[in-house]
């Protein structure tokens, strides 16, 4: 037994008496007793305590507040259900799947009415534009999506134009042609079986299929083809993580000129680096064409993003740097230039507004790698003023290609009625650096207004003076259902 042993301290031999051995043990017991009582009495008094992580699940924001619009049909799990998880199967894989599938889609019809300031003819038009997606989820990190847009057939919308008079009447661009279909996931998540001790990192995402391809915020590549790629997030020092892609397309892939090519090839390494202070982005991108299709062509973009506490304001920056060069000489889909640009906003002290400004300058005829063929310009992210409408024949007031010319925009965005109106107003100017070109000034206005949680109105319009005296304006009126 224990209590007829000696008990002995330290390494100097010495022993204690079996009774004295004993008193101790006893002692250390009954200690033991009474910290186990203490500990129950507070377990239980904690148990009421408001600080106590509770025994159900408590949603991050309560439903009421998400107001939530689920997809038009759902077969399976709901995109927007709470509460535990279905049991699901396992697939041939090994990986578990609980599949799902969704339709959705957005629905555009507008008014376009535009006065050019070259003298040109009136436009009036009415445009209409939808966008049907199928999506199968079968795990939180794989998906199928199929799409389409049957009332829009490369750039072109089914419309009824008014005026000018020679092309009036309806112009039917209805179609079934597929515009996405993709299927994308994560190695380690898809085959499980590749690395059960999640040692051997098989973390790789990837996608294939025909899908959208964005790189510089859409500056350097805005555009969906046939392509593939393949993604690794990297530990690097110095930064909380680094995101590497690489991007290989071969089909249905438009150039700069926003015109469809059959034979060029497109390669991309994409990075996006977090630091502690800023988001890094780079990319590189070789276009393989043939002199038919424009001809090769190289492109760059680096771009840095952070958030600058000044002035008691924090206020969002980008600042980009991209470049293109033409193997052969300069033409539509491609030619030799850079284009630098810079964006900020902040929101004013004790409102939810946002004021916004943009500054660029285009050297040379910077050209895009890929341009989707209702995407306009480089030069869409400067502002209202600059973007394209996607939505019939309503173009850029101060126009979206970045040709031998510099300007920007300043813009306030008022939120009004807890956010189901806004309404902004943007001041913008494009200088030409050529002599043979003239400067353009404009004022632009957007008011968006939601009907309902799936039903939003939206009116754009905008005046523009150049500097010799011509003038023009455009204006708009769309409805959005999003379903």
């Amino acid at each position: 037994m224990i209590c007829s042993q000696t008990i002995k301290s330290g390494d100097n031999g010495l022993a204690l008496p079996p009774q004295l051995a004993a008193i101790v043990v006893t002692r250390s017991i009954s200690i033991l007793i009474v910290l186990l009582l203490v500990a129950q009495t507070t377990w239980s008094q904690d148990a009421d305590s408001s600080s106590r992580l509770p025994d159900h699940h408590i949603p991050l924001i309560p439903m009421e507040e998400l107001q939530p619009t689920p997809p038009v049909l759902e077969l399976g799990p709901g995109l927007l259900e709470i509460g535990p998880l279905e049991r699901g199967f396992e697939s041939p894989t090994g990986a578990i799947w609980r599949p799902s599938f969704w339709v959705y889609g957005i629905l555009r019809s507008g008014v376009n009415v535009v006065d050019p300031s070259d003298n040109g003819q009136r436009l009036i038009e009415w445009a209409n534009q939808l966008e049907l997606f199928g999506n199968l989820q079968l795990t939180g990190t794989e998906r199928f999506l199929v799409g389409i847009e049957p009332l829009q057939e490369r750039g072109q919308f089914t419309r009824y134009t008014s005026e000018p008079e020679a092309e009036n009447g309806w112009y039917d661009h209805t179609n079934l042609d597929i515009t996405t279909l993709f299927f994308e996931g994560e190695l380690s998540e898809l085959f499980p079986g590749l690395d059960k001790k999640s040692s051997r990192q098989f973390d790789y995402g990837f996608s294939i299929g025909r899908w959208e391809v964005d790189l510089q915020d859409g500056i350097l590549v805005n555009d969906k083809m046939d392509a593939i790629g393949v993604t690794k997030f990297l530990a690097v020092p110095g930064t909380s993580m680094m995101r590497l892609s690489f991007i290989y397309g071969w089909n249905e892939m438009n150039r700069n000129n926003n015109q469809l090519v059959d034979e060029s090839r497109f390669f991309a390494i994409s990075t996006e680096t977090d630091t502690y202070s800023s988001t890094i982005d780079a990319d590189l991108v070789v276009i393989d064409a043939s002199v038919l299709e424009g001809g090769d062509g190289i492109y760059a973009g680096l771009g840095l993003s952070q958030r600058i506490n000044k002035w008691g304001r924090i206020f969002n920056t980008t600042v980009r740097w991209c470049a293109s060069h033409a193997e052969e000489e300069d033409n539509p889909e491609v030619s030799d230039g850079m284009l630098f640009f810079a964006e900020a906003s902040t929101t004013p002290y004790g409102t939810d507004d946002i004021a916004y400004g943009t500054l660029f300058l285009a050297i040379d005829e910077f050209a895009s790698a890929a341009r989707g063929p209702t995407k306009g310009g480089p030069l869409g992210k400067a502002g209202l003023l600059f973007a394209a409408a996607e939505l019939g024949s309503f173009s850029a007031a101060l126009g979206s290609g970045a040709d031998r010319a510099f300007g920007g925009a300043l813009g306030y965005q008022w939120i009004m009625t807890e956010g189901r109106n806004n309404f902004i107003v943007e001041l913008g100017a494009r200088v030409p650096t050529e002599v043979d070109d003239v400067a353009t000034g404009a004022i632009g206005v957007r008011y968006q207004k939601k009907l309902s949680d799936r039903i939003m109105l939206q009116c754009d319009g905008y005046s523009k003076l150049t500097e010799d005296g011509d003038k023009g304006n455009g204006i708009r009126t769309e409805f959005l259902v999003r379903f």
